[in-house]
C-alpha cells in the first residue's frame, strides 16, 4: 500500500518564512521612515506615536502621511485573515506556496512602479503587504509570533527569561530563544534596510523582492515538506 502523502510543512519551513518575513519587515521599515516621511509600515504603535507628534507640532499637512499606512495594515490583515480561511485550506502545501506567490508579486510590482507612484499609494500598499505578512507568517519553531510587534515581543521575552532563568522552566526557556532570534533578526532587518536607504533608495524593494522569491523557491524543495505518512 502507497504512504499517504502529508499535505504538510515540516515546522522549521513556517520559522524560516516567519523569520524571512521579519526580516524584511525591518528593512521596509527603516527605509520608509527615512525616505518616505517617518512613517513605519509594520510598527503601528511607532507609526501612531509619530502621527500624533506630527499632527500636535507641525498639523495635518505632516501627519496625514501616516494614516494610510494605517488604513492599509488594517486592510492587509483583513484580507489575509479572510485568505488563510478559505484558499486552499484542505491542503496547507498549495495554500501556502499561493499566499507566498501573491506576496512576492505584490513586492515586485510594487519595487517595479515606485518610482512612478505617489508616496500615499506606496506606504498605503506597503502596509497592506506588512499586515498581510504579520497575519500569514507568524510561526517561529510552533510558536505564535507577533513579528512585526517588537514591544510584545520584548515582554513576552522578560516575562519568559524571568521563567527560564529563577524558576527553570524549560519551556520558557525554549520561547525565551525563540523570541530573541525573532528580535534579532527584525534589528538586522533595519540595520541593512537602513543602510540600503542611503545607498540605494529604489534597491530596497528589490532585495525585498529577491528575498521573497528565495523564500518561494524552499516552498518548493522536499526538505520542506513533511515525509508521506507511513
Amino acid at each position: 500500500m502507497e504512504p499517504e502523502v502529508s499535505h504538510q510543512y515540516r515546522p522549521v519551513t513556517e520559522t524560516i518564512l516567519t523569520l524571512g518575513a521579519t526580516l524584511v519587515m525591518g528593512m521596509i521599515d527603516a527605509d520608509t521612515f527615512l525616505n518616505h516621511g517617518a512613517v513605519f509600515v509594520s510598527a503601528q504603535t511607532g507609526n501612531l506615536v509619530v502621527f500624533v507628534v506630527k499632527l500636535v507640532e507641525h498639523g495635518w499637512g505632516a501627519a496625514w502621511v501616516n494614516v494610510p499606512v494605517w488604513i492599509g495594515y488594517f486592510l492587509g490583515c483583513f484580507g489575509a485573515q479572510g485568505l488563510t480561511e478559505h484558499l486552499g485550506k484542505a491542503n496547507k502545501r498549495q495554500q501556502m506556496r499561493w499566499l507566498m506567490l501573491l506576496d512576492v508579486v505584490a513586492y515586485m510590482l510594487l519595487a517595479s512602479l515606485q518610482h512612478v507612484m505617489p508616496t500615499m499609494w506606496l506606504i498605503f500598499l506597503l502596509g497592506i503587504m506588512a499586515g498581510y505578512e504579520l497575519t500569514v507568517f507568524r510561526q517561529v519553531g510552533g510558536i505564535g509570533i507577533n513579528n512585526g510587534i517588537m514591544t510584545g515581543n520584548t515582554k513576552n521575552l522578560a516575562t519568559n527569561a524571568y521563567r527560564a532563568w529563577f524558576d527553570g522552566d524549560k519551556a520558557a526557556r525554549a520561547k525565551q530563544n525563540r523570541l530573541a532570534l525573532v528580535l534579532l533578526t527584525f534589528i538586522l532587518g533595519c540595520a541593512v534596510g537602513a543602510r540600503l536607504a542611503n545607498l540605494t533608495p529604489l534597491g530596497v524593494l528589490w532585495i525585498a523582492s529577491a528575498l521573497k522569491l528565495i523564500l518561494l523557491a524552499w516552498l518548493f524543495v522536499p526538505a520542506a515538506m513533511e515525509k508521506p505518512d507511513a
